[in-house]
């Protein structure tokens, strides 16, 4: 049968909304007003069909031009000199959301653009360059009629490609940073289906990216009449899936998917506008082209495809071609794998292949060949670089003292690791060692020179990292020792992201990253934040000596406020882009000067919604009957005085842990975000606090007990928890506890349904994207990994689907029509639905066409927020509270 097309799916919708009861009272519409032609409509909003607005001071926050606050965190490449920034234009319209497409396999196609469909709904409106140490704002043309997707840096940071994005076609462009001048550099349209972005070539002359074939005919189109049942067999094969979405169905929809993958790799040199096809078109999936782009490391999806799971898990190929396009190795060959339980015996050798098999294979970045890691083979122990066709090698230098030891006789039989260096032809003979070690190699990187190989080393004392002089005969020196579990410093790395070991990364000349080595070539960096106070967190900088090891602190914040080192401005580290913001001060990008601590403001950032800047915020902790405590954030309207008793609309999403002590871990970490400045996406449920209510965002910490998984208690830990937090929060007189209402996203409306039928506390409830019916995912779930019937009862008693004639509270949902989560097929909500409908409950549920796991289109946000208004002023604000009985 075939799918339903979006015209199809959009009549559903609609169905969805006519089949709600009649018995709906009309309700004020206040501020409320419907729709398309923004004209006022009659009746009930609830049951209005066309899109809906919600009241003024919603739809405001909704709609706040966010985009006009900057955060400058990445420079340019090379002399750093520029910030780049795309340029919103708010929410996506449903003109790019309900754009046709298709879903094939886990992959969303916009079939008329060329490319992958998130191109086309998260696509922006420009792109401007600020050259920071002068503040010059330069915008960059962007073609008439186009939308921007994918700017790349060139790697020396003087040029920007992109993607210009016409409705009918995919173009590349360049711009010149220094004028924001763009120029299409190439009249072939480029397939952006599975390849997003552009690649630059080291020399940033050429980029690498996939084009639409020659000659490529109409898209297929589906027969009138099929030409058979779908077919699906299995032999007593033990297969196990999760619930995918949108999966292949049918020899069409499998013909389609090869016409949308099928692309010509090619070189486009952007100074002549030359094409340089790579071999003959394939099915690309990823693309590796070496610095020179001489040669390229291409995977290609490999048929038979499947009806039972995603792309990503077809068979795939991994080749070498050569700039002719001849395949010069296979590199590696996955088959289709029919299952994705890790219980499964053919998982199973796959987890055991990756012992021996070549990992994290790409282009060495400053030699001719690729890099690899491998395991030694058996026959190479005691004598280091023989097997494996590798040429032999020194043997490694020793570890210095700081380098962890080896004692225990387990770790003593692990063989060693390598990083291999292979070379053209890529034959068996072509490999050396460059670099072996007793320990696990778990990330390999060079300095910008290509002199230094930096090794991030995992052993039974810790993670550390060795750094290793290849033109000083791999002279090694330990950079940085293990961390104890007792540090509770927190080291960071790269441009504002994470490192295993906290070296400060930036792009290279390369175009790849590199571990950023000060002028003098003796230092490296990292920087991390420690606790000075309970409260506080000191922001630092610290230079390491690579051959000694030994530190020095360049710079440190007072802890007054959170400091952010975003990235260097130099190698020297003597300058830096920092970003400054508290719960009350709004987030500002600096210039440091670190020795002076001189600092030179880049952005004005503005507050945009200062009706909940000033709204109140509390934490609370509450406290369970057997003696768990939690988490509590609430928002309360500003100018709230104590002892007010508001109506309160409770979000939350449980998560599971073993112990009070891992809660509390992660509740630690989680408590710095308070001392940031608060911002809120389209959706935040802190917007109801201008409609006069309480919001209440809990922790809903699911515990193992003694001899279970945390998911044999999860009926009673919801329950435990939210009695806990309506206790606390009556007793400080904060909410009404009668007029209270319950909602979440995805696992938390799986949990808000939950929790109404098996409490009696909520008078409404709002609940999208969830899944009510656990025998609808009988191969796991969420952090379950039993199947059903293994934990049959846990299976049977989460599912509210079972309990609807105890559904407790009017009961709001929303569904998307093309979710695309794992799990959350929308009919669990159109099956929920219909069963509480005959149960008489009182229920709605809209359907939004086009929108994924989460709706993004400005049209349907709106609209959600206008029926959750209507809906919870209706069962939650206007409730009435039960009567006292009348006195004897």
């Amino acid at each position: 049968m075939p799918r339903p097309t979006s015209e199809s799916l959009r009549s559903l919708a609609l169905l969805g909304l006519l089949a709600l009861p009649a018995a709906f009272p009309a309700t004020a519409r206040a501020q409320n007003q419907v729709s398309t032609n923004g004209a006022a409509a009659k009746g009930d909003l609830l049951a209005e069909e066309g899109y809906v607005t919600p009241p003024e001071a919603i739809a405001k926050l909704v709609t706040a031009p966010r985009d006009k606050n900057a955060s400058f965190t990445s420079p340019s490449p090379g002399a750093r000199q520029y910030f780049m920034r795309t340029l919103s234009d708010g929410l996506p319209s449903l003109k790019y959301v309900g754009k046709a497409h298709h879903n094939l396999g886990g992959l969303q196609i916009d079939q008329q653009g060329n490319r992958e469909r998130a191109l086309t709904m998260r696509s922006t409106a420009g792109i401007d360059v600020t050259e920071w140490a002068t503040g010059k704002r330069i915008p960059v043309t962007i073609p008439v009629g186009a939308r921007v997707g994918a700017p790349v840096w060139s790697p020396d940071g003087t040029q920007i490609a992109f993607f210009a994005l016409y409705d009918d076609a995919t173009q590349l462009y360049v711009a010149d940073a220094a004028t924001g001048k763009s120029r299409p550099v190439s009249p072939r349209t480029v397939l952006a289906t599975t390849i997003t972005q552009p690649e630059w070539t080291a020399d940033g002359v050429s980029i690498v990216t996939v084009l639409v074939p020659d000659g490529r005919g109409p898209e297929p189109k589906e027969p009138v009449l099929a030409s058979g049942p779908m077919v699906r067999l299995n032999e007593s094969n033990k297969l196990k899936t999760r619930t995918y979405a949108d999966l292949v169905m049918t020899p069409f929809e499998k013909e389609l998917l090869t016409y949308h993958m099928n692309g010509q790799l090619a070189v486009v040199n952007t100074k002549t506008k030359a094409v340089r096809k790579i071999g003959a078109p394939g099915l690309i999936r990823s693309i590796d082209a070496s610095p020179d782009a001489q040669y390229f490391k291409v995977t290609y999806v490999e048929k038979p495809f499947s009806y039972a799971l995603p792309v990503v898990s077809y068979g795939a190929r991994d080749v070498v071609l050569d700039a002719s396009g001849a395949v010069v190795k296979e590199v590696a060959k996955r088959p289709l794998r029919e299952s994705d339980d890790p219980s499964d015996p053919m998982a199973a050798r796959g987890r055991a292949s990756v012992d021996t098999s070549k990992r994290d294979i790409r282009f060495h970045p400053f030699a001719p060949g690729l890099l690899y890691t491998q395991v030694a083979p058996v026959a190479a122990r005691g004598r280091a670089g023989a097997g494996n066709g590798a040429a032999p090698a020194a043997a490694a230098p020793a570890a210095p003292a700081a380098a962890p030891a080896r004692a225990d006789s387990a770790a003593a039989a692990r063989r060693n690791d390598r990083l291999m260096h292979w070379k053209a032809p890529f034959d068996s003979g072509s490999a050396t060692v460059l670099y072996e070690t007793a320990n696990r190699i778990t990330a390999t990187r060079f300095n910008d020179a290509g002199t230094i190989l930096f090794v991030t080393e995992s052993g039974t004392a810790g993670t550390f990292e060795q750094a290793v002089f290849l033109t000083e005969n791999n002279a090694k020196y330990t950079v940085v020792t293990p961390r104890r579990g007792a540090d509770t410093t927190q080291v960071r790395g790269g441009f504002g992201g994470r490192q295993p070991d906290g070296l400060i990364t930036r792009p290279g000349r390369k175009g790849v990253p590199v571990v950023m080595v000060s002028t003098d070539g003796k230092f490296v960096f990292r920087t991390g934040t420690a606790p000075d106070t309970a409260k506080v967190q000191n922001t630092w900088v610290e230079k390491i000596e690579i051959k000694t090891g030994s530190l020095s602190r360049m710079y440190e914040s007072d802890g007054s406020i959170v400091e952010t080192i975003s990235a260097p401005l130099d190698d020297d580290f003597s300058k830096a882009v920092v970003q400054r913001e508290s719960a009350t001060l709004l987030p500002q990008s600096y210039v440091l000067t670190l020795a002076t601590k001189d600092a030179k403001q880049l952005t004005q950032n503005v507050d945009l919604m200062p009706e909940l800047s000033a709204a109140v915020k509390k934490n609370i902790v509450a406290r369970r009957a057997d003696g768990y405590t939690f988490n509590v954030k609430v928002t309360l309207p500003a100018g709230y005085k104590d002892g007010t008793r508001l109506p309160a609309m409770f979000w939350f999403y449980p998560y599971e842990y073993d112990n009070q002590a891992a809660y509390d871990r992660a509740a630690t970490q989680n408590a710095q975000r308070d001392r940031r400045y608060a911002t809120y996406g389209p959706r935040s449920l802190a917007f109801l606090v201008t409609q006069g209510y309480a919001v209440v965002e809990p922790d809903a910490p699911i515990f193992a007990s003694e001899g279970q998984l945390p998911n044999d208690n999860y009926v009673a830990d919801l329950r435990n928890n939210l009695s806990a937090v309506i206790d606390a929060l009556d007793t400080l007189a904060i909410v009404d506890r009668h007029r209270l209402g319950l909602g979440g996203h995805s696992y938390g409306a799986f949990s808000t349904v939950n929790a109404m039928v098996h409490t009696p506390f909520f008078k409404a409830g709002i609940a999208g994207d969830g899944a009510y019916n656990r025998t609808l995912t009988p191969n796991g779930f969420q952090s379950e990994r039993r199947d059903i019937w293994a934990g049959r009862q846990t299976y049977l008693d989460m599912s509210p689907f079972l309990y609807a004639d105890q559904l407790n509270g009017a009961l709001l949902m929303y569904h998307s029509t093309e979710d695309q989560n794992v799990g959350t097929d929308p009919i669990n909500s159109t099956r929920m639905y219909h069963a509480l409908m005959g149960l008489g409950k009182t229920t709605s549920l809209y359907m939004y066409p086009y929108e994924d796991h989460g709706p993004i289109a400005k049209e349907t946000v709106l609209d959600q927020w206008g029926r959750w208004v209507a809906w919870l002023d209706k069962y939650v604000k206007n409730a009435n509270a039960p009567k006292k009985p009348s006195a004897m």
